[in-house]
């Protein structure tokens, strides 16, 4: 969204159904057989309009898009650590020796630790 809160791409309700109207019509209400067309006014803005198609990929390779991938669910997995009390900070990194393990059962001990990571060095 842009500053104002409004999306950068338009949004247009194109055809809605009323299944259920329980209120009366009021006086001089004319029906429409179809939904109107928008104005020229309406469709020349400068956002991105309701029809045109958004690639953010277009013009990269599959490598690069895996990439974007993997990065998004990474600050994916970090937002969702931070949220359940594993980890202070989604950015935060750990130093280069140190290995992040969460989610262990909590009668595991430092020897079970030291048993399980020893044959890594």
């Amino acid at each position: 969204t842009d500053t104002d809160g409004r999306p950068y791409q338009d949004i247009r309700i194109t055809h809605t159904v009323v299944l259920h109207d329980p209120y009366d019509d009021p006086p001089g209400l004319q029906l429409r057989d179809q939904s109107p067309e928008p104005t020229a006014e309406m469709l020349a803005s400068n956002r991105i309009g309701a029809d045109e198609s958004l690639n953010d990929f277009e013009g990269r390779t599959e490598e690069e898009i895996n990439e974007i991938f993997a990065d998004k669910e990474a600050k994916a997995r970090a937002t969702i650590l931070e949220m359940v009390g594993d980890i202070p900070d989604a950015d935060i990194a750990p130093p280069e020796n140190v290995l992040f393990v969460c989610k262990l059962n909590p009668v595991t001990t430092d020897e079970d630790l030291e048993i399980i990571f020893s044959r890594f060095g």
